[in-house]
């Protein structure tokens, strides 16, 4: 950045005061944008220093208002932390106030470095950091304010209280705050707490990704935080309980809103629409909700009854289902807007498997399956015959599933065969192991090219041999076949789980929106608008296939952004939309300190054994027991970050 008047980031300090702005020195560390729509970048403070880009920022203001935001998310675990950043805020306050003295410098010196050197968390020990920097290169102010009695200008500015493995989160959970609940025993309010952004835990504590995980400060000192487990723990508690959540108390409002979709988008946009207060309903082709985690999941991994329970809390917030409903055929865009829905919120995932070239045109062969037909006949409970031989074709976490799908319905020989290498595998580590402890087999570094057959029924395939080249537009090595590498693999049964895509089939009519080159719906990704004003869109539909956690954050999203269209007729989500940019090119991690925490081992759930869990469904992972479940919490350095942005509209508002 060259723009940069004063520069403390990461202790790396760059002062141009008093210099034209012709010969400023750039700040290479961190980029904040200047100007976003109608607001100007005036200066920014977070954890690891601040930068002001103009010269009339009040930065003790902004200071005292950075710490009063910090107070929000103080624990109270220890007083250096608890007590003195409400101290430094007051001192700074009453400075602000035209009541400070010479000796309140002082004061908060002694004070930001007490609490850097004896708060218990990560996030106490950063928090004094900008403050103390103000205090070093901007003395002159502080003592100016000191001699003058009258008050300060105060400003307002634009916050945002994240960490790390909040940001990592595409739903942006509250990660501290829930754990350090469940560390103190407060179970029921860290399951509401998790719910305000994730209406579905008992889903994602099984199943999700883990994002956050991989962000996690403790993965550079020993091994992240069990997050995603900890995340099942409260909601499993409620399970067992037998406790069915209230219903929130909700305002009514008049206007109907249609949700295409019952899978995790769906049910996302749809609770919280009718927590505001809105008359939903969600519509979907399957006889019942859960979309891909219903159809696409095994059981063994996420069992019925979780979904039903979590779809159950969903309808006790008023929302209605129409199953067996399939919009197009059944029923049209244009016709749900002449049923008097005010808006249409589009959520159908990803659902279709995509096609490998390897058969002839129009050819079809017994033994032949896509992966995700594959999953929803054993999910549903539809006949699914045992073979010798399997060979499943993909790397993903569909391939993984059908895999160890195949081994509990019986099939004897199970292989997968992958044209990257281990390394380039998206599916989950985990689930790459657990199916190699469960017997099945991964051939890396190939590809079919050809399918064989006998009478229509499928006998193997004629593979090639791969060589990784270049990263390609995904970052992984692109896969090269190897010529003269050909090799045949025998199988009674061939699924391919390379892909899956929308079925777009059902926008029709005047209310059609836009589609992509890709085959997926043209929507802006941070608040769902389409190219049709009353229709929104998200999830897998619009991204193509992603995670159940990113289809819950497309609906929050999507929920938020229909309440303003319907309110207002306005998008306006400008402060919002300026803090996510920031965040997006800041290091979270990042430190300037090393930190002096002792390692401490990560607790995982048990599982059941290996050569035993294959000879049913049963689920494999275990809930925490409460012991482990405490001691995995006292692992979290509460990694908070405070960011602060002071901005004004280009007229100087």
């Amino acid at each position: 950045m060259d723009k940069v008047i004063f520069s403390s980031w990461q202790g790396n300090i760059v002062d141009n005061r008093g210099l034209a702005p012709g010969k400023y020195a750039p700040v290479n560390n961190i980029e904040l944008p200047h100007e976003y729509d109608s607001c100007q970048t005036h200066a920014f403070m977070s954890w690891d220093g601040f930068v002001v880009l103009d010269d009339t920022v009040n930065i003790i203001d902004m200071a005292q208002a950075y710490l009063n935001e910090a107070q929000k998310i103080c624990c109270g675990e220890c007083s250096a932390g608890y007590v003195g950043i409400r101290l430094m805020a007051e001192t700074l306050d009453k400075i602000l106030d035209g009541k400070g003295k010479q000796e309140d410098i002082d004061l908060l010196r002694c004070l930001g470095d007490g609490i850097r050197e004896n708060a218990k968390c990560v996030f106490g020990r950063a928090v004094p950091i900008p403050v103390l920097d103000t205090m070093k290169y901007f003395q002159d102010d502080y003592l100016r304010l000191i001699k003058q009695t009258e008050k300060a200008v105060r400003t307002n500015y634009i916050s945002r209280i994240t960490a790390p493995c909040m940001e990592a989160c595409p739903a942006h959970q509250d990660v501290p705050d829930y754990i350090e609940l469940i560390k103190n025993y407060h179970n029921t309010d860290s399951l509401a707490l998790i719910r305000k952004t994730n209406v579905l835990p008992g889903i994602c504590g099984r199943t999700c990704v883990a994002f956050c995980e991989s962000k996690c400060t403790r993965a550079n000192l020993d091994a992240p935080l069990s997050i995603r487990a900890l995340k099942r723990f409260p909601a499993d508690i409620e399970a067992t309980s037998g406790n069915i959540p209230a219903p929130a108390k909700i305002k009514k409002a008049k206007q109907k809103v249609a949700v295409i979709g019952a899978g995790p988008a769906g049910l996302a946009a749809g609770y919280n629409l009718a927590l505001i207060g809105y008359k939903v309903t969600i519509y979907d082709e399957l006889p019942a909700a859960g979309g891909t985690a219903l159809s696409g999941i095994p059981s063994y991994r996420l069992p019925r009854e979780v979904i039903e329970r979590e779809v159950e809390l969903v309808q006790g917030m008023g929302v209605k289902f129409e199953f067996n409903t399939k919009i197009g055929k059944n029923l049209t865009l244009d016709k749900l807007f002449s049923k008097g829905f005010e808006v249409v919120f589009i959520a159908t995932g990803a659902n279709k498997g995509t096609e490998m070239n390897i058969v002839a045109k129009g050819s079809r062969y017994d033994g032949l399956v896509d992966g995700i037909s594959f999953l929803y006949d054993v999910n549903v409970g539809k006949g699914v015959v045992a073979r010798d031989k399997v060979m499943v074709v993909g790397g993903g976490n569909v391939a993984i599933d059908c895999a160890r799908t195949c081994i509990r319905t019986g099939f004897k020989d199970v292989t997968i065969i992958y044209r990257r290498s281990r390394a380039e595998m998206p599916a989950r580590k985990e689930e790459v192991e657990d199916a190699e402890k469960e017997g099945v087999k991964i051939n890396f570094l190939a590809n079919p090219v050809k399918v064989l057959a006998e009478n229509g029924k499928v006998t193997g395939a004629q593979c090639i041999r791969m060589e990784l080249g270049e990263p390609d537009a995904g970052g992984r090595r692109r896969p090269i076949p190897l010529t003269g590498s050909e090799f045949i693999i025998k199988a009674d049964m061939l699924i391919t789980a390379t892909g899956e895509k929308p079925d777009l089939s059902f926008i029709t009519g005047e209310k059609s929106v836009r589609v992509t080159e890709q085959g997926t719906i043209e929507a802006d990704l941070y608040n769902g608008r389409t190219s049709q004003t009353a229709i929104f869109a998200g999830g897998d539909c619009v991204t193509g296939p992603a995670t159940i956690i990113e289809a819950i954050a497309a609906g929050n999203k999507a929920a938020k952004s229909i309440d303003q269209y319907l309110q207002t007729r306005t998008f306006d989500q400008t402060g919002d939309r300026l803090m996510s940019q920031i965040v997006e090119k800041l290091n979270l991690t990042q430190q300037r300190d090393e930190l002096f925490v002792a390692q401490n081992q990560r607790h995982i759930p048990e599982q059941i054994p290996a050569p035993g869990r294959t000879q049913s469904f049963a689920e494999v992972e275990k809930v925490f027991t409460a012991e482990s479940a405490i001691s995995e919490t006292m692992r979290c350095l509460r990694c908070y970050r405070v960011l602060l942005l002071a901005t004004s509209n280009k007229n100087g508002h």
